[in-house]
């Protein structure tokens, strides 16, 4: 199984890369994790290797929680990456609650509420009353009305089977011309972020293995300050002020590969998914060239 580049030399905050996300010759490879003040599971997904034996890029995608406390120095360093996107994956209240922190970054905030579509001006008043469920309280809330059981597995079969549009729109946000290097996160950065993660990287080429085990990576991340701080989100945004459920946190690299393969069986892969979900084949081509380092050009360093 492959191991996981998860720590590099404590100077190395940013990492050491070029500016098109490849490695420099000479220097530690960029470590996953990006430890920024005030942000959760913050991490890169670069370095993976394709099936075909390309390479992602670094700093070009980054998954992670909530942004609410990123600070001055935090985007900075974003600022420095060159970052000219972020996907929020949150539902309106969570947002409300808990707004990105971005000064004067200048990105491209994009909306894409995996459970709901966000409320317009025009369908407000209709709305008037009636509480927005947030994050895993809203997904718990469609699975129970669709009849399933409020465990991980069946929350994540509901997404792949009723939310695939809204998964092909955050993917599609981060194929937009221009769009990388990006962020893409909702309040933890598991399992909405996990979900659109993992069709990105599976429609790259990245062996399921691999993706199971960059999904798992979110228990090292979610410890301790930073499950408490998730637990408070939750609270402070769901309807009854309840925190989740301490199973609800986990991150078994089974429950991704379980989403992996009910995709592969009804689509045959990411890309097929995507495609039945309102992606197109330019949009999707785009972001693999973006993202991944041909074989042919092997990465400087590596």
């Amino acid at each position: 199984m492959t191991t996981l580049n998860t720590t590099a030399t404590d100077t190395d905050t940013v990492g050491a890369t070029d500016t098109t996300g490849e490695a420099v010759a000479g220097s530690p490879q960029p470590r996953r994790d990006l430890p920024l003040a005030g942000t959760i599971n913050l991490r890169d997904v670069g370095g993976y290797r394709t099936a075909d034996g390309g390479r992602l890029r670094w700093r070009t995608l980054l998954r992670s929680g909530a942004l609410r406390g990123l600070d001055g120095p935090g985007q900075a360093v974003l600022a420095q990456l060159g970052l000219r996107t972020v996907v929020d994956l949150r539902e309106d209240a969570e947002v409300t609650h808990d707004p990105d922190r971005l000064g004067r970054l200048a990105v491209e905030h994009r909306r894409v509420p995996v459970y709901t579509v966000p409320a317009t001006r025009a369908a407000a008043p209709a709305m008037a009353g009636e509480p927005v469920s947030a994050g895993a309280a809203a997904g718990l809330a469609a699975v129970h009305a669709a009849g399933a059981g409020g465990d991980l597995r069946a929350i994540y079969d509901y997404t792949v089977d009723q939310r695939g549009e809204r998964l092909a729109a955050a993917v599609l946000a981060l194929a937009a011309p221009g769009a990388l290097p990006a962020i893409v996160h909702c309040s933890a950065g598991k399992d909405r972020t996990g979900m659109v993660v993992a069709l990105v990287l599976d429609l790259a080429g990245v062996p399921a293995e691999v993706i199971a085990e960059d999904f798992a990576l979110t228990a090292d991340f979610l410890r301790d300050e930073a499950a408490a701080a998730v637990q408070k989100m939750s609270a402070r945004a769901s309807t009854d002020g309840a925190e989740l459920p301490a199973a609800l946190l986990a991150s078994p690299p089974e429950l991704i590969r379980h989403a992996l393969d009910r995709i592969h069986a009804s689509h045959g892969d990411a890309r097929g998914y995507l495609l039945a979900h309102g992606a197109t084949a330019h949009a999707l081509n785009r972001l693999v060239d973006a993202l991944v380092v041909p074989a042919d050009r092997p990465v400087v360093g590596a």
